[in-house]
């Protein structure tokens, strides 16, 4: 839909805004200038098609672009960056609520573009190339732990439909002895037979690409990129491979953070507050940010209490309030997560009690 018959006579000379609503087989446009709609447009998901479109624009002073960031990852950011457009990626999850319960894809794409031109959004920081490619060994790691968590499940629920528990000779579940009696069960019908050799196979190769993945992300560790500030990590005592490497990779640039209140809220570790007149109350975590660093730092916590004396007392404080463990163990988690950053800034190791 076009509301201009000349476009480039209205937008010359003037700074142009461009909402991009991305999906997996199309992209929905929607350009603004001087506080109007000129083209809401679908296009096929190309950035020729894109490049296409943003040329009808070429006598504008410049034009900004946005896209929320998700499943199309940051090669589009990185395509309009080389070619000299202004653009940001914005996160979903600080986007501004809208009143309006109609929601269409093109009326994404619009918000896009208007909250672009009054400056309302906030954006995504990007990771090089390459971290963003040591990054997702990370992320494929974190997968594969859901995926064995299910794969478990599936065979204790398929011991539970037949009456069957383990031996009490085999203490350790999913051992190689717990695997290999799994093998040597047998059943009246030849379908439970097959059905259980199928989840345990399944649950084998899951393991064995997970212990793949983790020695990869050791070799990462070791590299020249990494070594120095992985050693520093380390240091911390229930601070291993994972977290360390997890740490590293997602957060990647530590000195974006200007507040450490800042690096908190970005890890979605600071309590949602609530305020009213001279009342304010608490609530839980805002759960904004990376979930899985997230959930790498609270089970790293669960180790340092038992180790750090001053993180210690400060977990046994905050439940001497009534306050729960899990409440309490993300506040570990959150100062663990600030003295950690601090070693990188600063250069040095962890120190127990103090960094």
């Amino acid at each position: 839909m076009e509301n201009f018959k000349d476009i480039k006579s209205f937008v010359a000379s003037k700074q142009v805004f461009c909402g991009i609503d991305i999906h997996y087989s199309h992209w929905n446009l929607c350009f603004v200038c001087d506080g109007e709609v000129t083209e809401k447009v679908r296009i096929p998901n190309s950035y020729e098609s894109l490049k296409m479109r943003l040329n009808k624009y070429s006598q504008a002073r410049k034009i900004s672009i946005v896209y929320e960031a998700g499943f199309s990852g940051f090669w589009l950011y990185r395509n309009l960056i080389s070619d000299k457009y202004d653009c940001i990626v914005t996160p979903p999850s600080k986007m501004l609520k809208s009143e309006n319960k109609v929601k269409t894809d093109k009326r994404d794409a619009e918000k896009l573009a208007f909250y672009l031109s009054a400056g309302l959004l906030k954006t995504v920081a990007v990771p090089p190339l390459e971290i963003e490619s040591d990054r997702r060994v990370v992320r494929r790691r974190a997968q594969l732990v859901k995926k064995q968590t299910r794969a478990k499940n599936h065979i204790k629920s398929f011991l539970h439909l037949h009456g069957i528990k383990a031996p009490k000779d085999i203490k350790t579940h999913w051992s190689n002895l717990y695997l290999s009696w799994l093998d040597s069960l047998r059943f009246d019908h030849e379908s439970d037979n097959f059905t259980l050799h199928q989840l345990v196979k399944n649950y084998r190769r899951i393991r064995e690409d997970l212990v793949e993945v983790t020695r990869y992300l050791r070799m990462l560790s070791r590299s020249d990129k990494y070594k120095e500030n992985y050693k520093r990590l380390i240091a911390a005592p229930g601070v291993g491979l994972i977290t360390s490497m997890t740490f590293l990779l997602e957060i990647f640039n530590f000195e974006r953070f200007a507040k450490e209140d800042h690096f908190s809220s970005y890890l979605g570790m600071t309590p949602s507050q609530f305020s009213s007149g001279n009342k304010v109350r608490l609530g839980h975590i805002t759960h904004q940010g990376n979930a899985n660093l997230r959930r790498v730092l609270i089970e790293s916590a669960w180790t340092v209490i038992k180790h750090d004396p001053h993180l210690r007392d400060k977990y046994n404080r905050i439940k001497a309030r009534g306050t729960n463990g899990k409440k309490a163990i993300v506040a570990v988690a959150r100062s663990l997560a600030v003295r950690l950053r601090r070693c990188i800034l600063d250069e040095t190791d962890y120190v127990i009690g103090v960094c």
